[in-house]
């Protein structure tokens, strides 16, 4: 009796832990295509780049060396690549959107630039694409991007 007891709890456990263990080692594998691919596009182009990290559905690097921020998204990370020259860029700040105090709709950065802004969204509350970090945590993301990022930008 005992046997099958042990048996059955083993079962249970199973079925917890099997399900969460592939949706951790997935997410971790889609980061690492997604990097690598960013990395590779990058170096095509001529760039070095560091501090590349994954934030929500965003992929973000820069090189310190050309002053050039490149990003692209998790999911289509070859479609969606794009360079910013951050001399051409004015004003670099973290922004959100919030629905009330408590919730966050939309957060990323705003790049402001001589022809309009850009936004680069770490969190949309609407996003059914992938999985994401809390909004607060991509604000605080957000938020270290933008001291990353004022340093490289052309002083007015």
């Amino acid at each position: 009796m005992e046997f099958n007891t042990t048996l059955v709890g083993v079962i249970i456990l199973l079925l917890i832990f099997v399900p969460v263990g592939y949706l951790i080692l997935n997410t971790t594998s889609e980061n690492k295509k997604a990097k690598k691919t960013v990395s590779q596009l990058s170096k095509s182009k001529g760039l070095q780049v560091n501090n590349l990290e994954v934030i929500g559905n965003c992929v973000i690097a820069v090189d310190e060396a050309s002053k050039k921020l490149v990003y692209s998204s998790k999911t289509n990370p070859s479609g969606d690549f794009k360079i910013i020259d951050m001399t051409e860029v004015r004003d670099c700040r973290a922004k959100s959107i919030k629905q009330t105090d408590k919730t966050l709709d939309w957060v990323g950065l705003e790049l402001v630039e001589k022809t309009g802004r850009v936004d680069i969204p770490f969190y949309m509350e609407n996003d059914e694409e992938g999985y994401t970090k809390d909004p607060f945590v991509c604000l605080q993301d957000a938020k270290r991007w933008e001291t990353t990022l004022r340093p490289l930008l052309k002083a007015s």
